[in-house]
């Protein structure tokens, strides 16, 4: 409990500078958006009509907008050895008042967590890093309270943030509450310590050692280090439970060609089953959705589907054998499932739900974050 009596310290020692609004209970936990991660796409780019098939099949062989992928179980085929995830638990502490300027401020603990599996299905935490954020209005305070503020901070693990500098998802939200644009922050700096984490792991990938991260890959730290591997496609696959659900797919070309809304398209997708590989992000990145659970066992076509993406530092179509390998080892994925415990369930990599589990393990409870982090 250590880094949150210091942060409590450094709060009461901030008061000799600003006066305080504390939230209620002193802590006021912030719910998250299951919804995240399909803002999150939206915000890297704003591409909405795919017609461009991005994989190649052997032979000049015409992809079509369906491929059965029969799950290919670990014991045959270990494909994903690495899982990556990020988790982040938010609180608002209360307004800062200087004159008749204002700023809320927040605590976060940020966290992510790279999971290794061995031959026999065991696992075992590879890295895990928490850290300790404190979020307040640079341009809201005088250069003194925030000078103030930044010195109380130094050699404690409270990470000091400026909640309104801009950055790629907080920018979405600059017309926002601050508190709104705080929660921008704050996931920002969860994907940047993921984009670490990442990095420590690629040396180990191979062709027959993947990583699997949560999320998508079109997040700028991560899209740039994977670009660095050349004209090869690096091992790591980004999963996306939830995804945008306006996008238009076009196959073909003439009088010939199908129109799908994201909705027709997963509607006929079936169990066990990819679609077609697009191009995304100028040829930088191919994604594909796969059906993990038949529709009689979800309560809406969109469940138990997740978004596949791989980067292409090439800009070349993927092989559709590797597309094939990727999807049928993904399906396989799906079981042990926290089924009843998160309500993504049907779209849940177990893996990654152990990732998740791991940071909120090493967070502390809401209620001792709400016992300890008071103002007076």
């Amino acid at each position: 409990m250590e880094p949150v009596r210091q942060i409590r310290e450094i709060l009461k020692a901030w008061r000799e500078k600003v006066d305080v609004l504390p939230a209620v209970g002193g802590a006021l936990e912030d719910m998250l958006h299951p919804d995240a991660e399909e803002q999150e796409e939206r915000i890297f780019t704003d591409e909405r009509i795919f017609d461009t098939i991005w994989e190649r099949a052997k032979g000049g062989e015409k992809v079509s907008p369906y491929r059965p992928t029969p799950s290919i179980a670990r014991t045959e085929t270990h494909l994903f050895r690495y899982f990556l995830d990020g988790s982040l638990r938010s609180y608002f502490l209360g307004t800062a008042l200087e004159g008749d300027r204002d700023t809320p401020v927040q605590y976060a603990q940020i966290g992510s967590c790279v999971l290794f599996r061995r031959d026999d299905g065991t696992v075992q935490r590879e890295h895990l890093e928490v850290r300790h954020l404190l979020l307040a209005s640079k341009q809201s305070l005088s250069d003194e309270a925030w000078l103030f503020l930044e010195s109380l901070c130094q050699n404690t693990p409270a990470v000091l943030e400026d909640l309104a500098a801009p950055d790629v998802i907080s920018r979405a939200y600059s017309d926002a509450d601050l508190r709104i644009r705080a929660g921008g922050k704050i996931r920002y700096k969860m994907r940047e310590l993921e984009a670490e984490l990442m990095q420590k792991i690629l040396p180990k990938l191979s062709d027959d050692c993947w990583l699997v991260a949560d999320g998508s890959l079109m997040f700028q730290p991560i899209l740039q280090s994977l670009k660095e591997f050349g004209e090869t496609i690096p091992p790591v696959l980004g999963v996306s439970k939830n995804f945008r659900k306006d996008p238009q797919f076009v196959f073909g070309r003439g009088p010939r060609t199908e129109r799908f809304s994201i909705y027709s398209l997963l509607a006929n997708l079936k169990h066990e089953h990819r679609t077609a590989a697009f191009s995304a992000y100028d040829g930088q990145v191919a994604f594909w959705y796969v059906r993990l659970r038949p529709q009689g066992a979800v309560d809406y076509p969109l469940m138990g589907v997740v978004k596949c993406e791989l980067v292409t530092p090439n800009q070349e179509p993927v092989p559709t054998e590797l597309v094939d390998l990727i999807s049928s080892a993904l399906v396989a994925e799906r079981n042990v499932t926290p089924h009843g415990r998160n309500r993504r369930w049907h779209a849940h990599l177990y893996p990654i739900y152990l990732a998740e589990q791991a940071i909120r393990n090493a967070f502390y409870s809401r209620e001792v974050v709400q016992q300890l982090m008071r103002w007076r």
